[in-house]
């Protein structure tokens, strides 16, 4: 075989991932819970060939900055699985906004682990894909799985601790995400960037490590016990304490707009008068909102009434990720 193909999606944190434990393996430093989304995601192509570096192609234009490096030190991870030498060219597609804060990096390393997997002849099963996945990107991880995704925390002492797997959501109402788009810039601090700035000098950053995992296990028992209320709840307390630590570093960062602000402001007043919408966000500007699928429609014309938003999608659980 000299080329295998792969598609994976995008997915969206409830309980939050922020910030890497020191040293090679991409480590997180907070478990995490994921929504995997069926409308967003990314179709990658890898092959062998005959050259003495790796050529990375995304939306058919080459790459040369640093997101080949990200590409070229995945691949290395693979040959030295592997025990091969063979360079690769790599082609992805992402029908998902890059650099915006929409994960396209998580659909994008869990596509490209799967394809080195059936390349490379790897054989792995989805414990191990997920944990190859994250060497590319942290929530890469959970893309490998459908649904509701539960992220384990890495340990400085096992590194094999840290993989995802999935989640009975069964006794939750049907849900739905509604993504809004709330600019059309790139971000201009990378998540990898952010997180590890935030924490070398955030001084909330310890009390974040320190809470998180209270946050994690109510959430599990929220969605085990079918309570989308608190899971919604648990969700918006997790971002805004990831968001407060980005605050409070030195020099402090952010990146929320007004645009962004406006439409969490019109969540918490739907919520008020009843409905099941509880916003999240990324490290990026644009805010999803978790609800029941009964009122996903009815919550999507609301926030169509603000001036300015970009664009509003309507998007389910999605499948895990598979090969093409």
């Amino acid at each position: 075989m000299t080329t295998a193909g792969a598609y994976a999606h995008t997915n969206i944190a409830l309980i939050k991932y922020w910030g890497k434990l020191p040293g090679p393996d991409n480590l997180p430093a907070t478990g995490s819970i994921s929504l995997t989304l069926n409308e967003f995601g990314t179709k990658t192509e890898l092959s062998f060939i005959d050259n003495p570096h790796d050529v990375f192609m995304l939306d058919e234009k080459t790459v040369n900055d640093h997101s080949l490096i990200q590409v070229q030190t995945f691949l290395d991870k693979v040959r030295q699985l592997a025990k091969q030498k063979h360079h690769c060219l790599v082609r992805s597609n992402n029908n998902v906004p890059t650099s915006a804060g929409l994960a396209s990096s998580a659909s994008g390393f869990a596509a490209l682990a799967l394809a080195a997997d059936k390349l490379f002849e790897l054989n792995l099963n989805k414990k191990e894909l997920s944990q190859l996945a994250r060497q590319g990107s942290g929530s890469a991880a959970r893309s490998i799985f459908d649904g509701l995704v539960h992220m384990h925390a890495g340990s400085a002492n096992n590194k094999d601790c840290a993989y995802a797997e999935a989640l009975n959501s069964d006794n939750l109402p049907a849900l739905k995400m509604i993504v809004v788009q709330c600019s059309r810039r790139k971000k201009a601090i990378s998540s990898r960037e952010g997180m590890n700035h935030t924490a070398k000098t955030s001084p909330f950053y310890p009390s974040w490590l320190a809470t998180h995992d209270h946050d994690l296990q109510s959430a599990l028992k929220a969605i085990h016990a079918g309570d989308l209320r608190s899971l919604g709840m648990l969700t918006e307390h997790s971002t805004l304490k990831m968001h407060a630590t980005m605050m409070a570093a030195n020099p402090g960062f952010w990146y929320l707009e007004p645009l962004t602000l406006e439409v969490i402001n019109l969540v918490k007043k739907l919520q008020k008068e009843g409905s099941d919408c509880y916003f999240t966000m990324d490290a990026g500007p644009h805010v999803k909102i978790l609800c029941s699928a009964s009122e996903a429609e009815m919550i999507a014309a609301e926030i169509k009434q603000i001036p300015k938003i970009v664009k509003i999608d309507i998007a389910s659980p999605g499948p895990a990720a598979y090969l093409l």
